[in-house]
């Protein structure tokens, strides 16, 4: 079977037209130049590498424009590495259109025939612009959850492990845990394309209530995680709850004229003074979290939690729960009253 589809690939490369179709949709700058260097034929991307028109390329001299026979020493290291060896490696310092220079990768292959004669060089240029812009979309698909384009888990503990080891008595931060209340049924009702235009809903909704310097991170599923990197004290922290759950107040309008209208249960997390794993610390606010779904409201000394539809019960210093009533749908309010006025701005 690998004899037959090595067979059948080698016949598919040796189809006339392929050898065009992968010289003009190669990344990588091609040019064909006879044996002194002057260009016969070029691909798109060389035109792009070199910010030319790709028919202003042939006739130009790949020697000169790479800036390769500048030095007598290097140009006849070049010419003897292709004679001999029949292959060159380096790097080419390239003016685009004129204007700016910048260093390439180049590779140039010696093309002879029967004779041993050469007949054409082959020059590839590596476009590093293009490599490094997909390495930079692959660290951000790493880091990003690819729904809402939040962070995702992998950025959420990297962010939580580097504020751990910071000093805890000068710059005090908290963790929001939130999670969607009856999320499931609204996504088993009206189908996972409105679950998931309603989860980025959420997600702007979220990023649109917190500072630039905070974080709002999705864990998967219905869970959100904020992290307040600066807070003044434990009031801050309740100040950014009410600011969440107020967000969840007006329903959300999604695509196709459709209105939901969900609830978020949150719970917080201080960031202790003592030493503390970044998975414990998330802990504390995930079981806050469910604390608060139980309508308890409350959970350890530093750590606080409260939702979107019920009272808010033993709630810590300062954060007091000023009414809980319930409409026809069963939709419950609820406010927050802090002992000091708020100084949580959204986003500064």
């Amino acid at each position: 079977m690998g004899g037959r589809a090595s067979v059948l690939s080698i016949a598919a490369w040796q189809r006339p037209g392929l050898h065009s179709v992968f010289f003009e949709h190669c990344v990588d700058g091609i040019a064909i130049t006879d044996e002194r260097g002057y260009v016969i034929e070029s691909n798109a991307s060389l035109a792009s590498i070199t910010g030319l028109r790709a028919d202003a390329l042939p006739g130009w001299n790949m020697f000169r424009f790479c800036a390769l026979d500048q030095g007598r020493a290097h140009y006849r290291t070049i010419r003897t590495a292709l004679a001999t060896a029949g292959i060159w490696r380096g790097e080419a310092s390239l003016t685009q259109a004129g204007h700016h220079t910048r260093c390439y990768p180049v590779r140039i292959n010696t093309v002879r025939d029967e004779q041993g004669c050469t007949v054409m060089l082959i020059w590839t240029l590596a476009d590093e612009t293009y490599l490094a812009e997909r390495q930079r979309e692959l660290i951000h698909l790493a880091h990003h959850d690819p729904l809402t384009g939040l962070p995702n888990r992998r950025a959420l503990m990297a962010l939580l492990a580097c504020l751990l080891d910071r000093p805890r008595r000068t710059i005090p931060g908290a963790v929001l845990y939130l999670d969607l209340d009856k999320f499931k049924q609204v996504n088993d009702a009206l189908g996972h394309k409105v679950g998931d235009d309603l989860l980025r809903a959420i997600a702007v909704r979220l990023s649109a209530r917190i500072r630039r310097a905070d974080m709002v991170a999705r864990l998967g599923g219905d869970e959100f995680v904020i992290v307040l990197e600066r807070i003044a004290d434990e009031k801050d922290a309740g100040v950014v709850a009410a600011h969440v759950i107020e967000a969840f107040r007006a329903p959300f309008e999604l695509a196709e004229g459709k209105v939901v209208k969900i609830g978020v249960s949150v719970g917080v997390a201080i960031l202790p003074a003592e030493r503390i794993d970044a998975e414990l610390l998330l802990d504390r606010a995930d079981r806050a979290m469910y604390t608060a779904k139980g309508g308890r409201g409350a959970c350890l000394l530093d750590v606080l939690g409260c939702r979107s539809d019920a009272n808010l019960s033993d709630a810590p210093a300062g954060v007091t729960a000023l009414h809980g009533d319930r409409g026809a749908e069963g939709g419950g309010r609820q406010a927050l009253a802090l002992a000091s006025e708020p100084r949580f701005e959204p986003g500064r």
